[in-house]
């Protein structure tokens, strides 16, 4: 699937959405618990309804804190 991009809008898209949820690939403990309490805050708001607008960042923020978490357990 080719996705075609407009470089000019989603880079402003992205800072505000940045400003407003601290979305980014975690690196570091802190970027871990920053994470976690987003995706807390989000639960408490979008609970289990898988209709709600922002169930895709709930799960967004999920898989991110997951790669985490198996990139940091011990082989």
């Amino acid at each position: 699937m080719n996705v075609a991009l407009n470089i000019d809008k989603l880079i402003p898209a992205w800072q505000a959405l940045r400003s407003i949820a601290p979305l980014a690939h975690i690196e570091s403990e802190g970027d871990y618990e920053q994470a976690t309490n987003l995706l807390k805050s989000l639960l408490d708001i979008v609970l289990d309804d898988t209709r709600h607008p922002l169930y895709s960042l709930v799960c967004v923020v999920g898989d991110l804190i997951e790669a985490y978490e198996i990139d940091q357990e011990p082989l």
